[in-house]
């Protein structure tokens, strides 16, 4: 019996009948905000069962391709039940997991079922339909001759707030010379009970996009552990060269992408420049350092008016930003074109502009 999914879930199938323990199989599509190589989810995956699963026995680890990416596998016996993990590793971070759970005394049946239905997965990237075609043509012939607002040159200050608490300050700063523009975003939280996330993003790019380099460094700290995770990544005229350690996991990866690609940090910084335009719907296609696949966000930008933000009465332009055709999120603009706030009035999380005093303020 299938059951549709809702979230990262998107399908669950469950053996019919009044069965003690049915077998059942899971299929899961996840993000990660922490890139994540296929070496290191062997490893969680084998932790994870000796934390989760004490005594388990590991029957099988198997190292695979599936939809031309690789994958991993590990069955193990916890008590009278096999479980069966895969996780396809569609870049560092997105991936797919099938999990399967079934009885030990149906497993010589439903075991290769499972793996025979694993087989033939495939992943089918979403074209742009017709209108994100449209909305890209008209991005990119504004990209081909943008010029970023002087006003946005200079040192720019947030707040970063989880609901009313502070928990952390973003620095920005733009500069420009020789045609070319350069920028740096330092980003600190402090969650509180040793949970720390730091982040350094350098950058570098001309106005039309066709040269860009960013240099990107995170490094999340808890009670446990420390993760630092760092790319340097260059984009030529459509060709992309990224060096990246992944918490002592090194790669280089060289690779082509289409006209009008973006690095996430520099779409950031040209979002701004489609503000300027006015009203309408527009299309970034953008790049994480840590993933080979560039992902779509459509972009509404509103008229100006005049709204409560943060408590304060602001003329402003409001804009809607859809990141990979799943997430929503929210932007007030100043006049200017200066942000002023990143996150809906009802978001948890959000990223207000603030003087120095008050975003360094402990």
């Amino acid at each position: 019996m299938r059951h549709l999914g809702a979230g990262p879930t998107l399908a669950k199938y469950v053996q019919p009948g009044d069965l003690k323990i049915p077998s059942e199989y899971l299929l899961t599509h996840l993000h990660s905000t922490n890139p994540t190589p296929i070496e290191s989810f062997k490893k969680q995956a084998k932790d994870n069962i000796k934390e989760k699963y004490a005594g388990a026995k590991i029957l099988e680890e198997k190292d695979l391709t599936i939809a031309g990416k690789k994958a991993f596998r590990v069955v193990f016996q916890h008590n009278d039940v096999i479980q069966l993990k895969t996780v396809i590793h569609r870049s560092n971070i997105e991936f797919y997991l099938l999990d399967a759970v079934m009885p030990q005394d149906q497993a010589a049946a439903v075991q290769p079922v499972i793996e025979s239905s694993i087989a033939p997965f495939e992943i089918i990237p979403m074209p742009m339909s017709t209108e994100e075609r449209a909305a890209d043509a008209r991005t990119m012939t504004v990209i081909r001759a943008a010029k970023v607002d002087p006003s946005l040159l200079g040192e720019k200050w947030f707040t970063v707030q989880l609901g009313a608490r502070k928990v952390g300050s973003m620095r920005f700063k733009m500069t420009e010379a020789e045609g070319r523009y350069s920028f740096e975003t330092l980003v600190h939280n402090d969650f509180g009970e040793g949970n720390t996330d730091t982040t350094l993003v350098k950058g570098t790019f001309t106005p039309d996009g066709r040269m860009q380099k960013i240099v990107t460094e995170e490094t999340k700290v808890n009670p446990k552990q420390k993760w630092v995770f760092g790319a340097i990544a260059t984009m030529n005229a459509g060709q992309v060269k990224v060096s990246r350690d992944l918490n002592g996991i090194k790669e280089e990866r060289s690779f082509a992408v289409e006209e009008g690609v973006l690095f996430t940090d520099i779409a950031e910084c040209l979002r701004s420049v489609l503000v300027g335009v006015g009203r309408g719907t527009y299309l970034m296609k953008t790049l994480s350092p840590f993933s080979e696949e560039w992902s779509v966000e459509m972009i509404d930008v509103g008229g100006p008016e005049t709204l409560e933000v943060d408590g304060r009465t602001r003329d402003c332009t409001l804009v809607q930003a859809y990141v990979g055709r799943r997430k929503n999120m929210t932007y007030y603009y100043a006049p200017d074109r200066s942000v002023i706030r990143v996150g809906g009035p009802k978001d948890v999380f959000s990223i207000r502009a603030s003087t120095k005093d008050e975003a360094e303020k402990k």
